[in-house]
């Protein structure tokens, strides 16, 4: 009953509503019967209490229920306002005699009896709630008083920089041939946070490059570079050597460290080129082959190469395997990979001796290459001796004559020389004259016939022996020839029968 009483002076004492009991409590109502004294209190009526503390710079607010029962855990809440940007705020309360710490929201730093919260960094108007949860354990009143400390700060920045410099540099092209024109980019950028002074971009370009101006070390000055700020240099190049080069720049200033950029290109060389073999000397009305050998000599390839070989005038194409015959001219259209080599032929015959050149060429589809090859062969009619031996009457009777016709004929497409004739005459016949295109000399049975100087291609020279059989037999007259072509003489006989 003494506790009851003291719980409802409190209710008095904190300014919150009572309600005494009418014959019928309600169902929100708990009914406490002691010694025939019935108290009703209503559980859902507290009213909370707050206060708060306005330092011109913060204001703390602390919120806490009037009236909890006795052994539960309630709730002090505080907000915290910062009316003004804040580098600390610190916030203390106690926990009251009589009560236990449960838990804080955020955690708050516990030294004893004392909760302390410390916030960082709060901007103008911002509202910071806080939460301690205490549990009571005795009855009692419990007062205690939150603190609150303000630390403002007067700022100042000192930026503490650096200059950055990046470089790139660039060209277009991964590879040209020679001769074309290389472009190259310079990118500079100051990346730091102050301006970098007296930058310098120095570009040396390598042996195989060729600057427009004619030098080849190019200074180039910038000047200041603010933070943030780029630049691009453009620089003109010609591709003078055949290889891989790299282009190495560099920039300097004098508050930052230097950097360099290289870009690698590569310098192609197009080339092609034929060649061309035949016989020196081959004779006229016969075949000859002509072997050409065509080179890819570059580092590309190339689509469509024409090789075109025209037989020279007085001479007739034969065959070129794998081309387009026209006439005396052959045609080959085929594709080169760089460095790949190729070979053709062609074969043809001339009917007039001298001396002839086959002439080939060879270019690209687009002509930009072209070159030619050629062989002279010396085309040389040949001679072709032939003997004939014929007797004007066959058979003899002892004491008859007839007369052996020689006749030695040039056949052959060039004269010969020192045509030599020797003649033998068998025994049972005599010789009683001899004539012929050169004098004889009559030794014994022995002809021998002066040399005919030349004999011309399709010339005929003859010879006459006129005998009398002087005896019976198979008589063989026998005649051979010799020249300077035909080093070992050719026979000729001719058989007479004599009764």
């Amino acid at each position: 009953m003494n506790r009851m009483k003291r719980l409802f002076g409190a209710f008095l004492l904190m300014g919150t509503a009572m309600l005494i009991a009418s014959e019928e409590p309600s169902a929100e109502s708990e009914i406490f019967v002691e010694e025939s004294e019935i108290v009703v209190v209503d559980q859902c009526f507290f009213t909370p209490v707050s206060d708060y503390v306005d330092k011109y710079l913060v204001r703390l607010e602390k919120t806490v229920p009037s009236l909890v029962p006795v052994n539960e855990d309630f709730s002090y809440n505080y907000i915290v306002t910062a009316k003004d940007k804040l580098k600390k705020v610190v916030v203390e309360d106690q926990i009251p005699v009589g009560a236990t710490y449960v838990s804080s929201s955020p955690t708050a730093q516990i030294d004893g009896d004392t909760v302390i919260w410390t916030l960082y960094n709060l901007e103008k108007d911002e509202i910071v709630p806080l939460e301690l949860i205490v549990n009571a354990s005795t009855v009692s009143d419990f007062t205690n008083c939150a603190t609150v400390v303000a630390h403002p700060e007067a700022c100042t920045t000192t930026t503490v920089g650096v200059a950055a410099l990046v470089f790139q540099k660039t060209t277009p092209l991964d590879s040209v041939l020679i001769g074309a024109d290389v472009p190259w980019k310079l990118t500079i950028e100051n990346t730091g946070s102050i301006c970098a002074r007296n930058v310098v971009v120095t570009d040396v370009l390598p042996e195989g490059l060729s600057h427009l101006s004619g030098d080849n070390n190019q200074v180039i000055e910038i000047g200041i570079l603010t933070p943030g700020e780029s630049r691009e240099i453009n620089i003109d190049s010609v591709a003078a050597k055949a290889g891989e080069y790299c282009n190495v720049a560099i920039i300097t200033a004098s508050n930052a460290d230097s950097v360099e950029d290289e870009f690698c290109i590569v310098i192609l060389e197009s080339g092609i080129e034929i060649t061309m073999e035949g016989p020196e000397m081959q004779f006229v009305g016969k075949k000859a082959t002509y072997s050409m050998t065509v080179t890819n000599t570059g580092d590309i390839p190339f689509s469509d190469v024409v090789i075109t070989d025209t037989v020279p005038a007085g001479g007739k194409l034969l065959s070129a395997e794998g081309a387009e015959i026209n006439g005396n001219t052959a045609k080959w259209i085929t594709d080169f990979a760089a460095g790949e080599e190729k070979s053709f032929e062609v074969d043809f015959l001339v009917m007039k001796d001298g001396d002839y050149c086959n002439e080939a060429s060879v270019s690209t589809v687009d002509s930009s290459l072209n070159t030619s090859a050629s062989a002279c062969t010396e085309w040389r009619g040949y001679p072709a001796l032939l003997i004939e031996v014929i007797d004007t009457q066959d058979p003899l009777i002892v004491g008859e004559e007839t007369t052996y016709i020689i006749q030695i004929a040039n056949q052959g497409s060039a004269a010969d020389t020192n045509v030599n004739l020797d003649v033998q005459i068998p025994e049972g016949l005599s010789i009683i004259s001899i004539a012929g295109d050169t004098e004889g000399v009559i030794t014994g049975n022995d002809i021998s016939f002066v040399p005919y100087p030349v004999l011309n291609a399709k010339e005929i020279i003859q010879f006459r022996v006129i005998v009398k059989a002087v005896d019976t037999g198979d008589l063989r007259f026998k005649a051979q020839m010799s020249s300077d072509l035909l080093q070992v003489p050719v026979p000729e006989e001719e058989s007479t029968q004599a009764y």
